[in-house]
């Protein structure tokens, strides 16, 4: 039978529905061949990290992120990702690109280099945000590394899902509405992609040099969780203590837009006591809770391409939903570009199939069991006895991840058969045995590699060997060198302009833009 959703059948969707847009964005760290964080600055031949719009940096400056285009096919995304990896390794001068979330060996806090992006107004904003980011919540954190996916449905799709919906509003608050059934859909169901891909077990103990009761030591060098899933996403990485008590409502964009601005307003004591600019120098962006929305780290964010100098939640408020960013992958150690078509094609199905649901109204409550749920996995996925709650019913991770490939099984059937060659069907049946076998998940099967060589540096630099061979340049590769070299160019006189544009009057800019 076909799956019924809240619309209808599948039988009824339109093939072109089913060449979703998909973009990536991959951070990688810059490290030395002894499996130490790079020092030197971003690499001029990769241009400007603030102006190019394909290469840039993070936190630190030698935090990479390649960023794709949009593309409708996912062999697209990752060729262009490939090239982007490529054309980065001409440049770094005997570097390696780090294949894990979880970082190289660090060295004290303060030697970790904050990103640079110049004196500029915005790139003054940029670097000053991560300095807060530092007085916050330490360097440390901030070195981790993820795959972000960026996600939306063609835009042909909307006016047909609207018409069937029975709207007859502006087509644009139809989209966030949906958008945000998506998001709620995903929130109740992301521990699945963090067992299914979750691969940062382990870590190197100059992460937490002061340990962890929480992690177990292998050798001298190395700190894991027996059943971790993805230290990045636990309490130890990104989902981090300092922001476990924020509500942010994802019900509609009114109630996302409203409580993530009270976050960005509200003074916050402990930051206050750093202060903003002392002595001259700025320590932070401001006080509150959080300086600017990105502060606020989500499984998921609605997002609009903003204007520059324009803060996201503006954009957001202004124009609406155009897009959805997935953040709760990891880098894939075992590739070389840190995600592939697979994977790719998983999550494609996953949100379509969040899309379509009856996604009700997430309560205040709820959504800090379903972070908690969240954390359960992320810390504990792969212990046989792991439980999660929902709807207040404590339920066997194994036996509800059963019940969500079910149901993603049924409706990849009926895709593949609405567009050939999809893969949707082999792409599930490639996780269910992850959720039969523990030993199958990309969690396990590098702790096992770490094991087998002593510690995580040693796993790691071993596997940026492997890829950087698989990332060898061919003749096929000049054209793409060639339009990069330009680009790279063109984002360092960019850089020149911004900079020779702005007035001496940065504080009256930073005001403008945080009052947006």
């Amino acid at each position: 039978m076909p799956t019924l959703t809240r619309l209808g059948q599948l039988t009824d969707l339109n093939p072109a529905w089913l060449k979703f847009n998909r973009g990536i964005e991959r951070e990688t760290l810059r490290a030395t061949p002894t499996g130490d964080i790079a020092q030197t600055a971003h690499p001029a031949g990769l241009g400007s990290a603030l102006t190019h719009s394909s290469i840039t940096t993070d936190y630190s400056e030698s935090l990479l992120e390649f960023i794709t285009g949009i593309h409708d096919q996912p062999e697209g995304a990752l060729a262009e990702l490939g090239l982007l990896h490529r054309f980065a390794l001409t440049q770094l001068n005997g570097e390696q690109l780090w294949p894990a979330s979880m970082p190289t060996r660090l060295p004290a806090e303060t030697e970790i280099p904050i990103a640079q992006y110049g004196s500029s107004h915005i790139g003054r904003l940029k670097t000053i945000y991560r300095h807060g980011l530092w007085h916050r919540y330490g360097r440390i954190m901030q070195t981790i590394a993820g795959v972000h996916y960026n996600w939306s449905m063609p835009g042909d799709f909307w006016a047909d899902w609207a018409q069937r919906s029975g709207w007859d509003g502006p087509l644009q608050a139809f989209i966030n509405r949906e958008y945000f059934s998506l998001i709620r859909g995903f929130r109740r169901h992301s521990w699945l992609l963090l067992y299914l891909f979750g691969a940062s077990p382990a870590a190197d103990r100059s992460f937490l040099p002061q340990g962890s009761s929480c992690l177990e030591p292998l050798g001298d060098d190395t700190l894991f969780g027996p059943y971790a899933t993805s230290l990045r996403m636990s309490d130890l990485g990104y989902s981090n203590s300092a922001q476990s008590s924020l509500y942010v409502c994802f019900n509609s964009l009114e109630t996302y837009a409203e409580t993530l601005s009270e976050a960005i307003h509200t003074p916050y004591p402990r930051y206050e006591a750093i202060g903003t600019k002392v002595n001259g120098e700025y320590r932070q962006l401001s006080t509150a809770i959080l300086q600017i929305e990105n502060e606020y780290y989500s499984d998921l964010r609605p997002k609009r391409v903003a204007h520059s100098g324009e803060k996201p939640i503006h954009a957001l408020n202004e124009r609406g939903v155009e897009y959805i960013e997935v953040r709760c992958l990891d880098v894939d150690p075992f590739t070389p570009y840190g995600i592939d078509v697979e994977r790719m094609r998983f999550v494609d199905l996953f949100l379509f199939w969040c899309l379509v649901q009856d996604n009700g109204l997430i309560q205040r409550d709820d959504c800090f069991r379903l972070r908690e749920n969240n954390q359960r996995v992320a810390a504990a996925g792969r212990d046989p006895k792991l439980e999660l709650v929902f709807n207040g019913q404590a339920v066997g991770l194994r036996e509800q991840g059963q019940r969500v490939l079910d149901s993603l099984a049924t409706m990849a059937v009926e895709l593949d058969a609405l567009a050939p060659g999809s893969g949707y069907a082999a792409a599930v049946e490639a996780q269910r045995s992850k959720i039969l076998n523990a030993d199958l998940t990309p969690s396990a099967r590098f702790l096992e590699q770490i094991r087998a060589a002593g510690s995580y540096r040693q796993a790691s630099m071993a596997l940026a060997e492997q890829h950087a061979l698989c990332r060898k340049d061919d003749p096929s590769d000049q054209a793409g060198f060639a339009s990069l070299n330009e680009a790279a160019k063109t984002s360092l006189a960019a850089q020149q302009r911004m900079e020779a544009e702005s007035d001496d009057d940065f504080d009256g800019f930073l005001s403008r833009y945080l009052r947006q």
